[in-house]
């Protein structure tokens, strides 16, 4: 039987990557195009994000035991069902680089003055080794352990700072245009399309009728953090934000409360450290279990050393030069490719939905014909009857 990810754990998967890659680098890159307003696209891609999600959760909850695999494969066939999960496995290790990079940011900025780059990837890739050799209900009670703290984290990252924050800053909104927030959206598409995490846990969720509710309050709970903080990226740093790389920590310098050990900084600063590494455990995780479905590897320890070669080949390639990193991610053939699969599948599966609507109830066929059941019947209630005739006439003799 397989193991099924309960409602809070699905709506925690969905919460830690829509914050995924949006608190660290890419606030900073959405503001080279929309300057001040950079937090209007970021609402943009949010609302588009919670759209595409609500039409996923439509089709789990009317196929729940279906998986996607199996949802495309009845309706799209076999060979076009496995290009778009590999297509898919591209989109997730992809998010994964990008995510090991900014962990690597993170400590250099926050706990180390240089971070060597051997000592950093090799117990990452244990841990990582270690996550893709699991299921998504082990990764959904860790982040489930975790996530108190996680939640803490989240709102001391947006109240603490806004005591710093000049609101004036955000006006006049589209000073600069509105082209300047189309290209935002268009080039920065692939911090979005958090959704998709979405179905690798389709036929893996306990659906029940609160099921939906639970999910869609974790992910406007999100959504709402996520737009917060880019106001108050927006107000603290005007039109100079596209100068502050690293914004989670540029926006952490303004807290001014103190402990015994001083700033509580640093409390927040390891949190957002096992927020990271638990992002990057979702994206390798989801590689791992869509190349599985691609080639039907029979030991599961070969898409993790395949997938961990893959990410030491892109980590000596880029040797963790995150701009080489973002400057691909942004280009306009890649852009053109994560926009076409985030709207495309969540597509897909609506129709594929509709088109299995009512062939997948259970329905009560007559087996037997029904003369022979209604004679079976006859000669059933024949022998009660003499059964009970007999013996009333052994008491009268």
């Amino acid at each position: 039987m397989t193991k099924k990810v309960s409602a809070m754990q699905c709506g925690l998967f969905l919460c830690l990557t829509t914050i995924s890659l949006k608190f660290l680098v890419f606030p900073s890159v959405i503001a080279r195009y929309s300057f001040r307003d950079v937090y209007v696209p970021a609402l943009v891609g949010l609302m588009l994000d919670f759209i595409f999600a609500i039409i996923l959760l439509y089709v789990i909850k009317n196929n729940p035991h279906l998986t996607f695999k199996e949802l495309l494969n009845r309706t799209i066939g076999k060979t076009a069902t496995k290009v778009i999960i590999f297509l898919l496995f591209v989109h997730f290790f992809i998010k994964g680089v990008v995510i090991v990079k900014e962990i690597h940011n993170y400590f250099n900025e926050t706990l180390f003055e240089d971070v060597a780059w051997l000592s950093f990837i090799i117990p990452l890739f244990c841990l990582l080794a270690y996550v893709m050799l699991k299921d998504f209900r082990t990764l959904g009670r860790t982040i489930q352990f975790f996530s108190v703290l996680i939640f803490i984290a989240l709102i001391f990252t947006i109240i603490v700072p806004t005591t710093e924050a000049e609101f004036s800053n955000l006006l006049p909104i589209f000073e600069n245009g509105f082209k300047g927030i189309i290209n935002a959206v268009f080039h920065c598409g692939f911090v979005f399309g958090d959704y998709l995490v979405l179905l690798m846990l389709m036929g893996k969720v306990d659906y029940n009728k609160k099921t939906t509710k639970t999910i869609v309050g974790y992910l406007l709970f999100a959504d709402v953090i996520v737009f917060l903080f880019f106001i108050i990226f927006s107000s603290i740093f005007g039109n100079l934000g596209l100068n502050h790389s690293l914004a989670l920590s540029d926006v952490l310098m303004y807290t001014s409360i103190n402990t015994a050990t001083g700033t509580i900084n640093w409390i927040n600063i390891i949190v957002w450290l096992i927020i990271l590494f638990l992002e990057a455990a979702i994206m390798f995780l989801c590689a791992t279990k869509t190349l599985t479905e691609v080639f039907e590897f029979k030991s599961k320890y070969t898409p993790m050393f395949l997938i961990l070669t893959m990410l030491f080949g892109a980590i000596l390639y880029f040797y963790l030069n995150l701009i080489r990193i973002v400057q691909i991610v942004t280009s306009t053939p890649f852009a053109i490719y994560v926009i076409t699969l985030q709207v495309l599948i969540p597509i897909i599966c609506l129709i594929s939905a509709f088109k299995l609507k009512g062939k997948n109830k259970i329905k009560l066929v007559n087996v037997y014909n029904s003369k022979i059941i209604k004679y079976q019947l006859t000669n059933i209630c024949g022998v009660i009857v003499n059964k009970k005739y007999s013996s009333k006439k052994l008491v009268k003799g």
